[in-house]
């Protein structure tokens, strides 16, 4: 599959690191000849100096051949004419990063020839939207259509599953408990065992059907009230989405913006939001305004030391979750280590949504694990591979990944060791970096 990624930025960057893990035909353009060298001497891909929107440079780099065209500039207008010159050039599935909602119609980009259109803002909310209403998650993935859940939470301090291992678990709660397939303790990421005894702070992601999950999770951390108020740092385009998505299900919803003109823009298209012109920083105001009582709180402002500093103003002075819009990928694993739940880059989830393109033999669709380059793969099991018609206790499955679900005729099963894999079913597999194409393989491998 050859891919074409203009734009060597954070999202250009790790979405060529992670789709050269496989892909061998990878190509990026930047026209920054800093950013060129930098890129050539980390990333596993041809790295080019060039003008992505120049139809020259891109017939050269060659576009009748080209399965997927990535534009991912911080310029919404580059993204857009480097696909349109791309796909009259003959490249088959055209992607823009595209945030300006000028462009758009109905939530639509209004130009046609290019296939999907990523903002950068809308996926942030999106990611925050799941993990308020999710009360106990910090992260959420759905597979299968949403039948399959993935789901990230933080081990209470006094929740049932605190001090007991795995197994204990799954004895004494039964079909309650839900599949455990991996936990981040101490910034590490690791594959869980029998005898793996969960502890205060651990990360651990469930996997399985929707109710399944949500159940398990309720035995994972504290009880949490139902959301029902909400303060929001931050009256930008990312602020005012998520304002409006919690005022249309009846959420009380605090914006606070220290820009007068963001706030009076704020005030005339949010009727039901109490709008402040404030410092999202300042703790006398944020415990005037309640910050003790809120069941959420969001730091979405550019300025990401100030989302990170509220966010541990509102950790230390309430029960709010805490959700950080940070810019840096790399800061997202460590946030939680602080004490703030959730850490959200829009870079990583822009990166996330176009590797979904990136459809790799029997892979269907795939998220990245945050920044730990682990992933979560959904597969779709044809006819006449190895894996099938043997119980999973019978294969010899790498160790570096597990199967959190296997979807059977629409029906959710939590694998065992007598589970039988067929012609059809499709699998739901966490795997570490180091496995990844170990289980690709494993997954097509033929008789």
């Amino acid at each position: 599959m050859k891919i074409v990624i203009v734009g060597a930025g954070a999202v250009g960057d790790d979405l060529a690191r992670r789709v050269s893990r496989r892909e061998r035909d990878v190509v990026v353009i930047e026209l920054n000849h800093e950013i060129v060298i930098r890129a050539q001497e980390h990333l596993d891909c041809r790295v080019l100096e060039g003008n992505g929107v120049n139809p020259t440079f891109l017939s050269e780099v060659g576009m009748a051949d080209c399965d997927l065209f990535c534009a991912v500039t911080n310029k919404d207008e580059s993204n857009i004419i480097a696909c349109l010159t791309a796909h009259h050039m003959g490249a088959k599935v055209k992607v823009a990063r595209v945030r300006s909602g000028d462009f758009y119609r109905s939530g639509h980009l209004v130009f046609d020839g290019i296939d999907m259109a990523i903002n950068p803002d809308i996926e942030a909310v999106r990611s925050i939207r799941e993990i308020l209403w999710q009360h106990a998650a910090t992260d959420v993935y759905e597979f299968a259509g949403g039948r399959v859940r993935v789901v990230g939470a933080r081990v209470g301090d006094g929740a049932y599953v605190t001090g007991r291992s795995l197994a204990q678990i799954e004895k004494q709660l039964g079909s309650r408990w839900a599949l455990v397939i991996t936990l981040v303790r101490d910034g590490e990421t690791l594959i869980p065992h029998g005898d793996t005894v969960l502890q205060p702070g651990d990360q651990v992601y469930v996997a399985g059907a929707r109710g399944a999950v949500d159940k398990a999770l309720t035995y994972v951390t504290t009880p949490s009230a139902q959301l029902q108020n909400v303060m929001i740092i931050g009256a930008n385009h990312t602020g005012l989405q998520l304002a409006r998505d919690l005022e249309s299900h009846g959420i009380n919803v605090k914006l606070i913006d220290k820009d007068e003109d963001k706030c009076a823009r704020a005030a005339e298209q949010l009727h039901h939001v109490l709008v402040l012109n404030a410092d999202g920083t300042d703790l006398d105001l944020l415990k005037s305004e309640g910050v003790g009582e809120m069941d959420g709180f969001v730091a979405v402002s550019r300025d990401e030391e100030t989302n990170i500093m509220a966010c541990l103003l509102a950790h230390y002075h309430g029960p709010a979750k805490t959700i950080c819009k940070v810019n840096r990928p790399d800061y997202v694993p460590l946030l939680p280590l602080l004490g703030i739940d959730a850490a959200i880059s829009p870079r990583l989830s822009t990166s996330d949504a176009i590797a979904r393109f990136v459809k790799r033999g029997a892979v269907v669709s795939t998220h990245s694990l945050g920044f730990s380059g682990a992933e979560i793969l959904q597969f779709h099991l044809e006819p006449e591979r190895r894996c099938l018609d043997t119980p999973l206790s019978g294969l010899d499955f790498p160790r570096n990944a597990v199967i959190g679900a296997v979807l059977k005729r629409g029906h959710v099963v939590t694998p065992r060791g007598d589970t039988v894999l067929q012609s059809g079913d499709e699998v739901v597999v966490f795997a570490l970096p180091e496995g990844v194409a170990e289980v690709e393989k494993f997954f097509t491998a033929g008789k």
